[in-house]
């Protein structure tokens, strides 16, 4: 089955998306910007968090300086602290220049990409659609045209500690209305792309990973060509699992190619008109190039495939 993902150039205006085959694509460039000092000293090292365990409705609510945990639904959250880093690249074709200071307050990320356990829940009280599952031999994946778009995920559709997918960033939305009305007086959404992406280099001065990325991250290469376990593979360094890899992620950023020249310092958001949004990190299904901290993908909203997925963040 081809696989197809949205890949943004710079030469397009900023309300558009062309689709490329992921095999055509050229090597992406790792360019090496600075992370800010106030971004180093704050991180929060892997080892001083719990290990990682995947999630489950038996875990009890707790609130601490370092996390906070949802007890029904077993969907865990680490404190990440204010800070500054360079965001960008080098190369303008990845729609990610120029390089720029951006600046983030404290916010709770979700420790796991959402499961399909955490999601069914939702769904079995009525307040999240079914994901995107087409029953063999009968529809067609409404945007690749195939049938059985989904057959060769198998189980990984379903299991429990999987990443769920075939959700759009509506469907996503959907979840978090869920878990605000679950809980009065906190405040869940998707990650700004400014703060996805200081989540994903975690004081990490690279663009991708620090550790070797075979560690952290399920791609086309190892995937086995479907979703895999959240928390599998190691945590970064402010204790999150499956930022690059696994699932792409929705991002609350709409797409606009002249982005970095217009964000703020402090918190920076795009909102447009267009019906396209940020996506970040890659994943089962993607090509090494993809796996960047810094590689800007896109989605349309209501895109539905089986390697889309995302992760909440709970405001402070």
């Amino acid at each position: 089955m081809n696989r197809r993902i949205y890949f943004a150039l710079s030469t397009l205006l900023p309300a558009f998306a062309m689709e490329i085959q992921a095999e055509e694509l050229p090597a992406a460039s790792k360019p090496t910007p600075e992370i800010s000092s106030s971004a180093t000293s704050a991180k929060i090292q892997a080892e001083e968090l719990p290990a990682a365990s995947k999630p489950t409705p038996e875990i009890s609510s707790s609130t601490t300086s370092a996390e906070w945990r949802d007890a029904k639904i077993g969907m865990e959250f680490v404190a990440l602290p204010k800070g500054c880093y360079t965001m960008g690249s080098k190369d303008p074709a990845l729609g990610a220049y120029p390089l720029h200071q951006v600046c983030v307050n404290g916010f709770y990320m979700s420790r796991f990409e959402t499961t399909n356990q955490q999601y069914q829940q939702c769904v079995a009280e009525t307040a999240c659609p079914e994901p995107e599952r087409r029953d063999s031999g009968i529809n067609e994946h409404f945007r690749t045209g195939k049938e059985d778009a989904y057959e060769s995920m198998g189980s990984a559709l379903t299991a429990p500690d999987h990443p769920i997918v075939g959700v759009s960033k509506s469907d996503a939305l959907a979840f978090i209305q869920w878990m605000g009305n679950r809980h009065p007086g906190l405040r869940f959404r998707l990650p700004t792309e400014a703060e996805w992406e200081y989540a994903c280099r975690a004081g990490n001065t690279q663009e991708s990973a620090a550790a070797p990325l075979e560690a952290v991250a399920w791609y086309k290469q190892n995937s086995q060509s479907k979703t895999q376990s959240v928390g599998s593979k190691q945590a970064n360094g402010f204790g999150l699992h499956d930022m690059l890899g696994n699932v792409w992620e929705w991002t609350q950023d709409h797409y606009d190619v002249q982005a970095y020249g217009q964000h703020a310092l402090h918190n920076p958001q795009i909102v447009n008109e267009s019906l396209f949004f940020v996506v970040r990190g890659g994943s089962w299904s993607s090509p090494v190039n993809y796996l960047d901290c810094g590689y800007r993908g896109v989605g349309e909203e209501r895109d539905r495939d089986d390697n889309m997925g995302f992760r909440l963040v709970r405001e402070e």
